[in-house]
């Protein structure tokens, strides 16, 4: 569970309000869930595909990129606010604009130097930053305190990171997995049911390997404190895991 000074982080978190970037939208924090989005280092930073930030083309990760730790950080993704439901905006266009929906920055989030640099040494480093792309796209419209928000975030990186299901993905890293094995290992680790609250996403590497990229963990925006515990997992409505039955688990 995460410890008290996280715990009051959270409960910033669920009292937050929205900037009013549009009339009458005044608040925007009732969404449902949250989607915690942890990297596979050594995949995400080899694949054929673009990055997380946005580019249009593959791009590995820049030079200097930390190798440990291996489960990093992409973000923590706030669900469709209500408004944007009411409007008949659809999640795939949510997912795909975020924030620009409602209100776009261009200005990195504000954090203290310490924090910033542990973000920097859990993210993926690409040629556009990925921190500002993330407070620009998932945080800012709605009204969250930036370093409240990242500093939940990298804790339920680590909670995942440091469980039995962390360990096990390590100790896998450089061998073919099975879906089902990933699978159960998370159900095991978290005391859940709810396997599908996982979504692993993987890409193929250069060589043409399908390699594990990212685990998505969908979250109940109201059991933040709780987390990972099964009573704070969510089972998303859209399941977007793509990656086969075997895949790689790549390691540096």
């Amino acid at each position: 569970m995460l410890n008290s000074a996280i715990l009051v982080l959270v409960l910033a978190l669920g009292a937050s309000t929205a900037m009013p970037s549009l009339p009458g939208a005044m608040v925007h924090a009732d969404f449902e869930y949250y989607t915690l989005a942890l990297t596979w280092q050594p995949g995400i930073c080899d694949v054929n595909e673009p990055p997380p930030t946005g580019g249009s083309a593959p791009e590995r990760c820049a030079q200097g990129q930390p190798h440990e730790p291996l489960i990093g950080l992409h973000g923590l993704w706030p669900d469709r606010p209500q408004l944007l439901i009411r409007a008949g905006v659809p999640v795939a266009s949510w997912w795909k604009d975020g924030c620009d929906l409602l209100h776009h920055s261009s200005d990195p989030p504000q954090l203290p130097a310490a924090l910033a640099a542990e973000v920097a040494s859990v993210m993926p480093h690409f040629r556009a930053n990925l921190l500002t792309h993330e407070y620009d796209k998932h945080v800012q419209c709605l009204g969250f305190d930036a370093a409240s928000f990242f500093s939940v975030a990298i804790a339920m990186r680590q909670a995942v990171a440091e469980s039995s299901f962390g360990r096990y993905l390590i100790v896998d890293a450089g061998h073919v997995a099975r879906h089902e094995d990933v699978r159960t290992a998370f159900m095991r680790s978290f005391g859940t049911l709810k396997g599908r609250a996982l979504q692993l996403r993987c890409g193929r590497n250069p060589a043409g390997t399908v390699v594990l990229t990212q685990l998505w963990i969908g979250v109940r925006a109201r059991e933040l404190a709780t987390f990972p515990k099964d009573q704070s997992l969510a089972v998303p409505r859209v399941d977007e895991d793509n990656c086969p039955t075997t895949f790689l688990v790549p390691s540096w």
